[in-house]
């Protein structure tokens, strides 16, 4: 009877120091991985949503590049690190959603615990500005008579995706190939080894590259010039968005916390100023509503890349 009293006594002992210790989480930095380059697509919303984080859980966030494979190395790391609230991930739908079915990789819909979706943005078709391609009939004109080379990140990334997706639309092909990034792309482009790219509306003010069509069903205010793809008779529509994740298996307590901040990170007026500075777009969606979001974009985009034929 004393050796079962002790017993329990030990456990109601350490399921309170476990309690107490997520009460006062975070005790030390947390670490958020990225899984592209710096200074790249991930990379700038994440590092301007970490700036924020700091301010509000009170606790260091140091952010790490993990590169390579379409992000999923990093995105592999992240989600066998221990899930305890200090191995945290920024990471975009094409690692998250379309690389598991390319790659098969070890990670999964059920290896993450969505905490929030925190920006999209759409994307555009880019050249050069002083490219002789000034419209996008130029560059199906150009394809047609000849070879037009696109530019982006790995096979399977939602630009990967798009501009075959512009290709088919016209019933012609690009020759694309992989980046690890957008400053590798812009490099290419200037050296004339790539005519175009699909990116955000920042290659612009970064890069210096011309929009000349977004992939949304309506003009953008920072380029309001700029025609629709369904303007121009091809209804492409191409959005990425980034969320924050933690391992699966995280304490319910920790995402509330971090799922809380959370919120006041993505609707504070210093993330909102340096995302419209870089002429990126916010898109807040909390946990629960995220998690359903998440799911569903896991399964249409496995169902898409197999019509796709990029998935037997």
């Amino acid at each position: 009877m004393k050796l079962k009293r002790a017993l329990g006594v030990a456990v109601v002992a350490v399921l309170a120091s476990g309690g107490a210790a997520q009460a006062d989480y975070p005790e030390r930095s947390i670490g958020m991985m990225i899984p592209f380059s710096a200074g790249g697509g991930t990379d700038v919303p994440g590092r301007f949503f970490a700036a924020e984080m700091e301010k509000i859980l009170g606790t260091d966030i140091v952010v790490s590049n993990v590169t390579g494979a379409g992000g999923t190395i990093g995105a592999t790391q992240l989600s066998k690190a221990k899930a305890d609230g200090y191995s945290l991930g920024f990471m975009p739908v094409g690692t998250t959603t379309t690389q598991p079915h390319l790659r098969k990789t070890s990670y999964n819909a059920e290896s993450w615990a969505p905490i929030c979706l925190v920006a999209q943005g759409p994307l555009y078709v880019t050249v050069l500005e002083d490219s002789p391609i000034k419209t996008v009939d130029d560059l199906i004109a150009k394809a047609k008579s000849g070879k037009v080379v696109t530019g982006g990140p790995p096979p399977g990334s939602l630009p990967h995706i798009a501009q075959a997706a512009v290709a088919n639309a016209y019933g012609v092909k690009f020759n694309y190939i992989p980046h690890e990034g957008i400053n590798e792309v812009a490099k290419s482009m200037l050296g004339g080894r790539v005519d175009m790219a699909i990116w955000f509306g920042d290659a612009k003010a970064r890069f210096g590259l011309r929009p000349l069509a977004i992939l949304d069903v309506e003009r953008s205010a920072e380029f309001p010039d700029v025609p629709t793809m369904t303007e121009l008779g091809q209804p492409v529509e191409s959005f990425v968005w980034f969320g924050f994740f933690a391992p699966a298996g995280t304490p319910e307590a920790i995402v509330t916390k971090l799922s809380d901040a959370c919120d006041k990170a993505a609707n504070s007026d210093g993330f909102q100023d340096n995302m419209k500075k870089a002429k990126r777009q916010v898109r807040y969606m909390p946990r629960d509503e995220f998690a359903a979001f998440f799911k569903s974009q896991y399964e249409k985009n496995g169902a898409l890349l197999k019509e796709a034929g990029l998935v037997k």
